[in-house]
């Protein structure tokens, strides 16, 4: 957004590799239905210099990312989720025991990831600037605390905490025994990967009732 660029530009000035933001693709500040019951909480989207630009530069995945980025109606919301496009596979990983367990149709219709920052890089940088693009991510996990929303810290509590105080006393966030592999799992999120499994199991109902 023109707003974050003065922030973002004097960041890359200095940074390192491993933490410059890439700006040539678009950003994913969140992914999925801005409605949906089950968020999970990330630091920002990654980048693997290897097959990455390669997959942003195709035309089904840019549609879909545009698609994202304005709440558009779609299939697949969570569109790192899409069968039908080339995605990295760590979503997929990560949300694996939600798909065995109510399918892939509805995770992909009831999760949305809201990350901490929008752009993409190698690695998450703790100095990150705070950019104004920001706020409007924060409101989306206001709006699903509003909701009351299942939340799933899977990285980044303190800057999290730090951006949203409220967070700290939400009953239903929940964080991740290993924030390494932060897979949304009855051993690694036990309490939270239940009540997720429950709602999801409850939209799914919802939505496939004639």
């Amino acid at each position: 957004m023109p707003e974050d660029t003065s922030a973002v530009d004097r960041f890359n000035l200095t940074a390192q590799d491993d933490h410059r933001l890439q700006l040539g693709v678009l950003p994913e500040p969140f992914l999925g239905r801005p409605d949906a019951p089950v968020v999970v909480l990330g630091l920002n989207p990654g980048w693997k210099q290897d097959a990455d630009p390669v997959r942003h530069a195709n035309q089904a995945f840019r549609d879909c990312s545009r698609a994202n980025l304005v709440h558009a109606p779609a299939d697949y919301p969570f569109y790192l989720l899409n069968p039908h496009i080339d995605t990295t596979q760590y979503w997929h990983k990560m949300l694996k025991p939600l798909k065995e367990a109510v399918g892939l149709e509805a995770v992909a219709r009831g999760v949305l990831c809201v990350e901490l920052f929008p752009y993409h890089s190698r690695k998450f940088h703790r100095r990150l600037p705070r950019i104004p693009s920001q706020e409007y991510s924060f409101g989306l996990v206001r709006q699903a605390m509003m909701r009351a929303a299942v939340i799933i810290q899977l990285r980044g509590e303190d800057p999290w905490m730090s951006a949203i105080p409220e967070l700290a006393s939400y009953a239903r966030r929940f964080g991740v025994n290993s924030v390494q592999n932060p897979t949304v799992s009855p051993k690694n999120c036990p309490e939270g990967y239940r009540l997720a499994v429950e709602v999801l199991r409850a939209q799914f109902r919802a939505t496939s009732s004639p």
